[in-house]
């Protein structure tokens, strides 16, 4: 992705915290494991599913009024981005809005002001169901987009039967909408035509959102020439329904079209209009690999809500013509009208690959039919583009920014191009390698599901990108192959970048596999062999400087790491870690690879910690055996980037103008690839799994299989595996050193009898479970995998899933520091200090709430504000009169039930320095026993 446009911040925000609290004032410990119990019986893995899933509902304790606070709903083509000003607020989006992606309007409800403003507000994204539901004042609203037809639905009760309601669709200037009303129907649709620019398509794009209600005497009408509406009184019983239809739209009868796509839902029953809904949904969560994970400090409840609302929003932006996705931004949930990030009419595969990596390991292949279209039916475009751009060379160049309609244009111009040797080097105009990793996943996807129509219709992509490296790469005088390519859009034009050897060594023997599993091409089976021997090694660099050219000769040294290319002192212009591209997705390094070693260092030695919200860390800690790293850089991805009470991330790590889903999509594949994974056909359980977690669940593997895991304490209590095909599978010891026997799932009959070698082999048929344990291990109880709905948001140092209720946050308190277990004392002129073993006036703080989280707090020693002093240079003082940022804190509720306030001023954390011994500053980033106080509330 273009780091002039992606990555201009300043990397100003502190490092990350490792531990910090989860749950909202008022949630529950987390829910850990019931030790001793599995959720296998009888050949099963037994799951809860309804439960389990709605541990991550996102829960709203006030109403959500904000656009960036607004929570999404979707049917894969159809999304919406839902908030309560004005009542009820939903910005539609669809997938096929070309070239712009302009949205189809705001619906709004006025009459929902009741609910949302009352004091007993409450509302839930149930993820089971895929519906908004929310409470209040009497009132109740249930929303969603229905799975099974372009329609939002919203059911209401418990209003005024008497007053007169209103339901808009509404779009803003410069849009030029044609407004109609007929009878109880209105909409607004409008055309524009592709042809601004280069590149273009030609063809006729548009929107249409066509509403009614079901209720009594219901009226439309258009307001003026940017709105319609309806106008109605409720049912009797004060009930009524909205119904919007926003269907893919390039021109015709709007009304027609309305009435045709609404299909009469505005009356019909409720069991009627939701049924088939309901029923996707469930189904969908019935096939999804799900992962339970729990830890005392509430982490690893965070990471698995994230992962489960990644799954669901997955679910809701991934089943139309195209990916619903571009850039890394969820384009169907974004909330700021027309503003969209980046260039709304490419796609950048750098961040839609671990979507599809994800989405793979859920066991969810058919996620990922967008992407694989959007590439098969541009063949013919790209094979134009690439004769044009890349002269000389042969097959297809599949650009990394990738146009809609199959070319590498950027923003309706060419001098930011990707595959195009014809203009000066720039971001991506000889990033060369991006068909060869998309053909990387065609074979991974065919791997997993086992799927000869899926590799046959895609294989064109495979054999038109292998035959552009083949083209692409010289022979030189050392008898090797070379390019001169991008290193992806760090380095341009350079000699030997790692992503094209990576891909090269990586691509060119699946290259080989495919074709002869199909039987074809062999003619280029033959130049793909001779060329294997002649790919060259990973270049080296060396890890203090990165500055030297060194060879796998010296890797013996313990100095060096994968460079980005044999020119490791050209110019940087993004802040990509290009030798981790070997770790994943090539897949050459892993953790117990010959090149292991030099992986870690790499990894050790990387230059971009945690830089962007696409950042791959977490991944490549993982693929390498990093447990504890891998846990490091979740954590530190979600507190810098996930900013969005609807779980999702901000590339500019505050709130802006669309969310982002790249950053709980790589977290979506780091989870299951450290519970298991068996990508280079070696089935691991736990390779990467924090000590710290329990973690229970489903990874999807090859061949139609899955692996069922429970680990408690650090070690597997249950694995079992679900074998979808005949094969040999091979496995990683689960308990290294100890005897292993594997017994038929459901005869429980001996498979492969008592071994402790490191690896074995389970002759695995097709319809069979087979279950690994411990020699001798006594039968465990059943207990299925469930879990308990969630109740309140979450909060994982100052993110949240959801949003708390609202508190005062006013009265008088006193805070325990953890650190030493005493009070905290204020004094006249001295720093405040961890040192009373009693509550006095001295240890009482006048605590107020300041909105946003914030708190102040006034000493009662002297009536005067906290100040963290110096801007947080200084230790903290009771001091000062008024509030500004230096006398501003976040008050933060860990899961242990303790707090941590950071200071605004400087964004450090308070700390009862030296054990308590010394004064409380504000200079800490991550919160251990030191950055904890036991807040005291309802002090006398």
């Amino acid at each position: 992705m273009n780091t002039l446009l992606r990555s201009r911040l300043p990397k100003i925000l502190p490092a990350i915290a490792l531990l910090a609290g989860l749950i909202a004032s008022g949630g529950s410990p987390p829910a850990i494991a019931a030790p001793g119990t599995t959720a296998w019986q009888n050949g099963s893995f037994v799951v809860d599913t309804p439960n389990l899933v709605r541990r991550s509902d996102i829960v709203l304790g006030r109403a959500n009024a904000a656009p960036a606070e607004s929570l999404p709903l979707g049917n894969g083509a159809l999304g919406a981005a839902v908030w309560s000003a004005g009542g009820f607020t939903a910005q539609l989006n669809r997938t096929d809005t070309f070239p712009g992606r302009k949205s189809l309007g705001h619906v709004v409800i006025p009459g929902l002001a009741r609910m949302t403003g009352a004091a007993d507000f409450t509302g839930r994204l149930d993820l089971y169901d895929g519906m908004l539901r929310q409470s209040g004042g009497g009132m109740t609203l249930t929303a969603f987009i229905r799975a099974d037809t372009q329609q939002l639905v919203v059911d209401v009760t418990g209003a005024d039967p008497n007053a007169t309601q209103t339901a808009q669709v509404k779009l803003w200037s410069p849009r030029t909408p044609t407004a109609r009303a007929s009878g109880s129907v209105a909409a607004l649709a409008e055309t524009w035509v592709d042809n601004q620019g280069a590149g273009v398509s030609g063809r006729t794009f548009g929107s249409l959102a066509g509403l009614t209600a079901g209720g009594r005497n219901v009226v439309a009408s258009t307001p003026n020439s940017l709105t319609g509406q309806v106008a109605f009184q409720p049912n009797a019983d004060g009930s009524f329904r909205v119904v919007v239809a926003a269907p893919t739209w390039t021109g015709g009868d709007s009304i027609a079209t309305t009435n045709a796509v609404l299909n009469g839902a505005a009356t019909r029953p409720a069991s009627e209009v939701r049924s088939a809904h309901l029923q996707w949904w469930h189904d969908y969560w019935q096939k999804a690999g799900l992962i339970k994970i729990s830890s005392t400090d509430g982490t690893g409840d965070y990471v698995e809500n994230l992962r489960t609302i990644y799954l669901y929003s997955a679910a809701a932006q991934s089943r139309g013509v195209l990916p619903g996705s571009q850039a890394g931004v969820a384009d169907l949930f974004t909330f700021s009208q027309d503003k969209r990030d980046w260039y709304p009419s490419g796609y950048w595969f750098w961040n839609l690959r671990m979507q599809v990596a994800a989405n793979l390991s859920a066991g969810l292949p058919a996620l990922n039919d967008p992407m694989f279209r959007l590439y098969r039916d541009n063949l013919d475009a790209i094979a134009s583009w690439t004769s044009q751009r890349m002269p000389g060379k042969q097959g297809l160049c599949v650009p990394e920014t990738m146009r809609f309609n199959g070319n590498g244009t950027y923003d309706g111009g060419t001098s930011n191009a990707s595959c195009d040797s014809i203009i000066a080097p720039t971001y991506n105009s000889l990033t060369v390698t991006t068909g060869a990793e998309i053909g990387l996943w065609v074979w991974e996807h065919y791997r997993m599901t086992d799927d000869p129509a899926f590799l046959a219709a895609n294989y064109p992509l495979i054999k038109g990108a292998a035959q552009f490296l083949l083209s692409h790469a010289t022979t030189g005088a050392d008898g090797k192959l070379h390019t001169f390519s991008n290193a992806h859009e760090t380095q341009w034009g350079v000699t030997d970048p790692t992503t094209d050897i990576a891909a090269m060594q990586a691509f060119f023997p699946v290259a080989v596999k495919a074709a002869q599993t199909l039987g074809v091409d062999s003619a280029l089976v033959g130049q793909l062999n001779t060329a294997i021997p002649k790919i060259q090694a990973l270049p080296r660099t060396d890890t203090a400087t990165q500055t030297q050219l060194l060879t796998p000769a010296q890797d013996a040294n313990g100095n060096t790491m994968i460079g980005l290319s044999t020119q490791p002192t050209a110019p940087r212009h993004n802040s990509e870690n290009i030798g981790l591209e070997a770790v994943w997705p090539f897949n050459l390094i892993g953790d117990s690879s010959p090149l292991t070693a030099v992986g870690r260092r790499t990894y050790t030695a990387r230059s971009y910690v945690n830089g962007n919200d696409w950042s791959y860390d977490a991944l490549h800690a993982a693929r390498l055996g990093l447990a504890g790293d891998m846990k490091t850089a979740l954590l530190a991805a979600i507190r810098q980037y996930q900013v969005y009470p609807s779980g999702m991330a901000s590339f500019t790590a505050q709130p802006a103008f669309e969310p982002y889903i790249e950053q709980s999509g790589v977290l979506a594949i780091t989870v299951p690839e450290s519970l298991a994974t068996d990508y280079d056909g070696l089935l691991r359980i736990a390779p990467a799994w924090p000590a710290d977690w329990s973690g229970e669940g489903t990874v999807a593997i090859g061949h139609k299989s899955k692996v069922h895991v429970q680990i408690a304490n650090g070690s597997p209590t249950t694995v079992a595996i679900s074998s979808g095909a005949a094969q040999q599978l091979a496995v990683r010891s689960p308990w290294p050193g100890q005897s292993v026997t594997v017994l038929d799932g459901q005869t429980q009959a001996v498979v492969v009898p008592a071994q402790s070698n490191a690896t074995f082999t389970i002759p695995a048929q097709a319809g069979r479970s087979y279950l690994v344990e411990k020699t001798g291990t006594a039968v465990q109880p059943f207990q299925a995998l469930s879990g308990t709905p969630a109740t309140t948001a979450k909060r994982y140092d100052k993110a949240t899933i959801g949003l708390p209720k609202q508190s005062s946050g006013n009265g008088t308190v006193a805070l325990k520091a953890r650190a030493n277990g005493k009070y905290v004392t204020a004094g006249t002129g001295t720093p405040l200090i961890a040192n009373a073993t009693t509550i006095g006036t001295a240890q009482q703080y006048v605590m107020t709430d300041l909105g946003g989280g914030n708190v102040s707090l006034r000493a009662k020693a002297n009536n005067l504000l906290v100040a963290a002093d110096d801007a947080g240079a200084g230790p903290l003082l009771a001091k000062n009169q008024n509030v500004g940022s230096w006398e501003t804190f976040q008050l933060i509720r860990n899961g242990d039930g303790s707090v941590s306030l950071r200071a605004q001023v400087n964004n450090k954390l308070v700390c009862a320095d030296n054990g308590g011994a010394a004064p409380l500053i504000a200079n800490r980033d991550a919160i251990g026993p030191w950055e904890q106080f036991d807040l005291i509330e309802g002090v006398a």
